[in-house]
């Protein structure tokens, strides 16, 4: 049949075209060339439903929306890198490896009696991800999550054409039957300059989002719609492994070269260098050239070459010591203060947000800087006019550094915080223990929108599907003017339909997010509130202590004083909130939309059942532990009955150290806490019925 001989030939096209751009930097025909075949195939494949192949080119522009992403275990652990910013703590770095394997610090001699060479290659600044191909076929693309398990991302991978769906045969060898290739998505600075611009004409804006590539990555794969992701044109380059068949490759070096060969993009920038000094100087040569690639890196990875000195050498409970990342000094530039904006958060807390005139910073177009507090304005004496330095704190967040007073004309503006609230007018104060001026209006619109967003965020009331856009859509339209309009979104579908952008299977997933969240519990609901001093943990203990919100209600400051890691001020801000006209009417506009106000957490006072090593104890978490996350963990001592906080103190009864423990350790030595290692926590846990992995 023509038409079958002619979708081979346009898919063998187009895969190499894919190769050919990514793997081998030699493009064989040009964008517009290849979108004319693509739809082409488009046509044929449409025609000829029963020459479907998941591993097509067409199969890149997406598929329908999915419902979310599943949580999946890693393989072999996704390990993150140990960061160094000097030559100096480079050698020193070498220096370790090099004794470790028994070379002293030179390098003529190591394991079994050779020398050890470095590979060397950029750190591209995005998202990291690991790759599995069974046959090779794509199957299966995961985010690094914690290290131990990921988010499956394999629908939106698979609309990323860098990424090879399928793996190139050789004549060298044959084709694996497991290889898991790691590496990173990343958003070429191209693409990320077109997506903000059409946003920009599109009036379209979040927080926080799209402030520069990695940031633009990371929420462009995490996208239920894989069409979008497509859009998007993210691209992939490789540089680990996670399973390899035996005798794949005995160097890292080699093995780059072999998934060249497959048809898997590697940078054409690695080196490999014989000593530290070689090192040293393509760090160095690098950075005069990383600006001009088209795509953001932030510093150069430094690997030991040979895979059984990598072994070794070993890792902690975090980091490879076999690998190390020299990280670029932040850049700085300087550009004008415009304007201060204040920006009001849900507790009423007013943030300076400075406008400047845009400027080139790492790669991105900067023209909003975050000033902290106007104790930190002050500080620094900025004024609006001035000359000022900015840099990307952790190359993400820009940061006024300092301004440049020397040039000043005369003509700058002192900054003041505003006496009336930029949202409602309201008079703004400040309170004595405090360094932040707050909005103490309670109807406050700003304030409203950002408790919204908090409410229906992931650690409160999970609910999928209303985000920031959504949130900002329906205040627009009217929908939401407290709380509980969420949970009568239902009998508004129809006015839901006609807002952009909300089809009927978006609105429906959102609709059961909602009706599932009705079912949360007493601790969810008042972290969710944003009742000041009431967060995720003081929620806990609340809700271990009643049984329902109206035991609560009930409650003197006294006994809202006396449980654990309570006191005099949160209690007393807590009732005087439950027993104000806007606590009261909240409590009520919800109990009569039907969200569950019952604890799941209450623990009866003297039941042997709820009594567990963990129960009462006030614990700190510190350092890195192999087997549970920070958050996965926190969760689990509290169901067991214990408080996790932050800071060591005579109040403390347990602290947690997993590996590069730091101050906390050192004070909770000092003053005679209880201190636990990895391995006494695991044996607790499972004596209280909780077995290592699971919660």
């Amino acid at each position: 049949m023509a038409d079958a001989k002619r979708i081979r030939e346009l898919r063998t096209r187009l895969d190499e075209a894919n190769r050919a751009y990514y793997v081998d930097a030699n493009p064989i025909m040009s964008d517009a060339q290849f979108d004319e075949l693509l739809r082409e195939l488009v046509d044929l494949e449409a025609k000829h439903p029963e020459l479907d192949d998941a591993n097509s080119p067409t199969k890149r522009v997406g598929g329908e929306p999915i419902d979310g992403f599943k949580t999946v275990p890693h393989a072999v652990s996704m390990l993150s890198i140990d960061n160094t910013y000097s030559h100096t703590e480079l050698r020193a770095w070498h220096d370790r490896v090099a004794k470790q394997l028994g070379a002293g610090a030179s390098e003529d001699a190591g394991l079994f009696g050779e020398g050890f060479t470095y590979i060397v290659d950029p750190k591209v600044d995005g998202v990291a991800i690991s790759l599995c191909y069974e046959h090779g076929r794509l199957v299966q693309a995961l985010t690094r999550g914690d290290g131990m398990e990921g988010d499956d991302v394999t629908v939106n991978a698979r609309t990323i054409r860098a990424i090879p769906l399928s793996l190139r045969e050789t004549k060298s060898g044959t084709m694996p039957d497991i290889l898991e290739v790691r590496g990173e998505v990343f958003m070429p600075t191209v693409e990320f300059q077109r997506i903000n611009a059409a946003r920009d004409e599109a009036g379209e804006s979040a927080p926080g989002g799209f402030m520069n590539p990695r940031n633009a990555t990371a929420g462009t794969l995490k996208q239920l719609d894989p069409k979008i992701v497509a859009q998007r044109r993210l691209s992939f380059v490789a540089h680990g492994r996670g399973v390899m068949p035996d005798g794949f490759a005995d160097t890292h070096g080699a093995y780059l070269d072999r998934i060249r060969s497959l048809g898997v993009p590697v940078s054409p920038e690695v080196k490999q260098c014989s000593t530290i000094d070689d090192v040293l100087d393509a760090i160095e040569a690098f950075d005069g050239r990383r600006r001009g690639l088209g795509y953001e890196t932030d510093g150069m990875v430094v690997r030991v070459d040979r895979f059984d000195q990598q072994q070794a050498l070993g890792v902690t409970s975090k980091s490879p010591r076999w690998c190390i990342a020299f990280k670029y000094p932040a850049e700085q530039a300087r550009t004008t203060l415009l304007r201060v904006d204040w920006q009001v958060g849900k507790g009423g807390k007013l943030t300076p947000r400075a406008t400047m005139e845009p400027v080139l910073l790492s790669g991105t177009t900067v023209s909003h800087a975050t000033l902290h507090n106007a104790d930190e304005i002050a500080r620094k004496d900025i004024r609006i006019g001035d000359t000022v330095v900015v840099e990307k704190a952790g190359e993400i967040i820009p940061q006024v550094v300092e301004v440049v007073a020397d040039v000043r004309t005369g003509k700058e503006k002192k900054i003041k915080p505003p006496a009336k609230c930029p949202s409602c007018g309201e008079t703004i104060v400040r309170l004595e223990d405090e360094v932040a001026h707050r909005c103490v209006n309670p109807e406050c619109p700003a304030q409203f929108r950002e408790r919204l967003i908090w409410f229906a965020g992931r650690g409160q009331m999970d609910i999928d599907g209303l985000g920031v856009k959504s949130v900002d859509q329906f205040l627009d339209a009217g929908l939401l003017e407290h709380f509980a309009d969420i949970f009568t979104l239902k009998r508004r579908r129809d006015e839901l339909l006609k807002l952009e952008r909300m089809g009927e299977k978006k609105i429906d997933n959102l609709l059961a997010g909602i009706e599932a969240a009705k079912g949360r519990g007493l601790a969810r609901v008042l972290a969710g509130l944003g009742i000041r001093h009431i967060g995720t943990t003081a929620a806990k203990v609340l809700a271990r202590s009643y049984t329902t919100i109206d035991d609560l209600l009930a409650a003197s400051v006294d006994d809202i004083a006396n449980l654990r890691d309570f006191g005099e001020i949160t209690a007393r801000t807590l009732h005087n909130w439950l027993h104000s006209d806007v606590g009261r009417h909240t409590i009520e506009a919800l109990r009569d939309v039907g969200v569950s106000f019952d604890s799941s957490d209450y623990q009866l006072p003297g039941s042997e059942e709820a009594e567990t090593i963990f129960t009462g104890k006030t614990i700190i978490l510190t350092g890195t532990l192999r087997t549970y996350g920070r958050a996965e963990l926190k969760e689990i001592i509290e169901s067991l009955g214990g408080t996790v906080t932050t800071s060591v103190s005579s109040k403390t009864d347990l602290v947690i150290a997993g590996e590069k423990a730091g101050s906390k350790l050192t004070r909770a030595q000092e003053i005679g806490i209880d201190i636990w290692d990895e391995k006494r926590l695991l044996d607790e846990l499972k004596a209280a019925g909780v077995e290592s992995g699971s919660s």
